[in-house]
């Protein structure tokens, strides 16, 4: 069974080399457990799956595996790439996009007055 904490889109930092350095592409995980990551106006797929706060997750053409934990709307993790002139490991994280909440207006101001609304 799909955890649907995990099905939606989230945006991945990796960082190659675990030395700071981070990029940034969006992944969306669907529940079929197929994935697809967007990054530059590239596209690359593959399929994912979860156990226990486990995600693990690799690419269809591309021999770089991604595994970690999530909680709730984030997960961190260790990747690997066996090809392509990087046959390095990483780190990462992604954060679930979610939908934006209201602001709440504050009921006084920064000085401690009653503020305008």
């Amino acid at each position: 069974m799909v955890d649907v904490t995990i099905v939606g889109q989230w945006t991945l930092y990796y960082d190659w080399g675990c030395d700071g350095t981070y990029g940034k592409a969006g992944i969306t995980f669907n529940n079929d457990g197929t994935f697809t990551v967007t990054e530059d106006s590239e596209t690359n797929v593959g399929k994912w799956a979860q156990n226990d706060g486990m995600i693990l997750w690799q690419y269809d053409t591309i021999k770089t595996i991604y595994g970690g934990n999530f909680v709730k709307n984030v997960m961190v993790g260790m990747m690997s790439a066996f090809e392509g002139g990087n046959d390095d490991d990483g780190c990462w994280y992604a954060i679930k996009r979610v939908a934006p909440v209201e602001k709440r207006k504050s009921e006084f101001d920064s000085t401690g007055k009653k503020a305008k609304q």
